[in-house]
């Protein structure tokens, strides 16, 4: 065996998929706060990026058994309507495959449901949910280093999201976890929230409020009466100090969103994608699709750089991107796969775990009406394998005694 092939070996599959996907993210980030990633090393660090996604997900799909029978077939309906997709475009140039490689919204939505193939014999998604704990740890410390990454929107999505939302699945399962983790998790998510309050990006504020208030439900919920009662006096202390200072928070931090609250940014783009996709409804445009809506070149206030566009490739809305590139036909797919999972994750379902996947499918698919982009990023990769675990009777099946002993095998405690 060559020396190449024994470093494969000992790595953690599931970690090279992690730190690929969040490289992905954090090229975006050094670049828009420092300015020196040169197109070279972009294509560089995302060609090792596309290598590492490779080589972790063939090594966690060599041993795996769909159980239902209901989603092997409509997930391979699925992928092979992804793959139509990506066929249907040009011819392949390297101009074209270099934006494949770096446009985390073009290429890489169609291959992330292929981590609903994991193995589902060993602790692949246990060894998913601890990563997300070192994520966490990895966004606190650097949120100490450089505080501006959070308060400024040229950095701030693409920092915060690749590394706090996943704290998110954490909080909602603090139940199975211990102090340190569930405090990460949940100190991860305030940063996050306060920062997109700032920012005023509202989509983020919905999808960040909903984690941290149903993570502080099933906090409570598995709590016993007695540690209940105890806390009844702090969380009134801390009820009556947010009620008597509600008018001496900063107005800096509320401002941008207030002002923002009820501003109409999308009206006009959405105008111009309707009447670009007037033939291409029902099938889309490929996976390079397009669509006319011009935008000068400017640099807003807040650090964010546009160049001049004539023809977009994106559109701030999941269920409209995804019709862009395949049509109402990718959408209704999506949803064969992706509403039977939320009912199975919530309802059939013996142990917390799984009827948390079931939620975060629901969230996302709420999200994606206001925005919840399908990307290269861990927040659609986590919506997959949830969707996986629902599918998965024998996990559904499992008891809470059984999901904790798979925590402590795996070393989170």
């Amino acid at each position: 065996m060559t020396i190449y092939k024994q470093i494969i070996a000992k790595l953690n599959p599931v970690y090279v998929i992690v730190v690929s996907i969040t490289m992905f993210s954090a090229i975006q980030v050094v670049q828009a706060q420092f300015g020196f990633v040169n197109e070279k090393v972009s294509s560089v660090v995302s060609l090792l990026c596309a290598v590492g996604l490779i080589v972790g997900t063939k090594k966690i799909c060599s041993d795996t058994y769909l159980e239902s029978k209901y989603f092997r077939f409509v997930v391979y309906i699925f992928l092979s309507y992804q793959l139509l997709l990506i066929v249907r475009g040009p011819s392949l140039s390297y101009n074209l495959f270099k934006s494949y490689l770096q446009n985390d919204y073009l290429l890489w939505p169609s291959l992330i449901p292929l981590v609903v193939f994991f193995n589902k014999e060993d602790l692949t998604f246990f060894y998913f949910i601890k990563s997300f704990y070192y994520l966490g740890i990895a966004f606190l410390f650097v949120c100490i280093i450089d505080r501006s990454l959070v308060l400024q929107r040229a950095t701030a999505e693409a920092f915060i999201l690749p590394f706090a939302f996943t704290c998110g699945f954490l909080f909602l399962n603090s139940k199975y976890l211990p102090k340190k983790v569930t405090w990460t998790a949940f100190i991860s998510l305030v940063i996050g929230l306060l920062s997109f309050i700032y920012l005023a990006r509202r989509n983020a504020v919905l999808s960040f409020s909903l984690l941290l208030l149903l993570g502080i439900y099933f906090w409570l919920r598995n709590l016993n009466a007695f540690r209940f009662l105890r806390l009844i006096p702090i969380f009134s202390l801390i009820t009556i100090a947010v009620l008597v200072g509600s008018d001496k928070v900063p107005a800096a931090l509320t401002e941008k969103f207030t002002e923002r609250l009820a501003e109409d940014t999308r009206s006009a783009v959405f105008d111009n994608y309707f009447k670009g996709m007037e033939e291409h409804m029902v099938y889309g445009k490929g996976v390079n699709g397009t669509y006319y809506s011009p935008i000068e070149a400017q640099e807003t206030d807040e650090g964010v750089t546009y160049s001049e566009i004539s023809n977009r490739e994106v559109i701030e809305n999941g269920y409209l991107q995804m019709i862009l590139t395949g049509g109402y036909i990718n959408v209704i797919l999506f949803g064969l796969v992706m509403l039977p999972a939320v009912f199975l994750g919530i309802f059939k379902s013996k142990n917390q775990l799984s009827r948390v996947c079931g939620l975060v499918i629901l969230l996302w698919l709420v999200d994606m009406s206001v925005y919840g982009l399908p990307r290269l990023q861990l927040e659609y990769a986590l919506v997959w394998l949830s969707a996986a675990v629902c599918y998965q009777t024998s996990f559904r099946e499992r008891s809470d005694e059984e999901i904790l002993a798979s925590f402590e095998e795996v070393g989170l405690f």
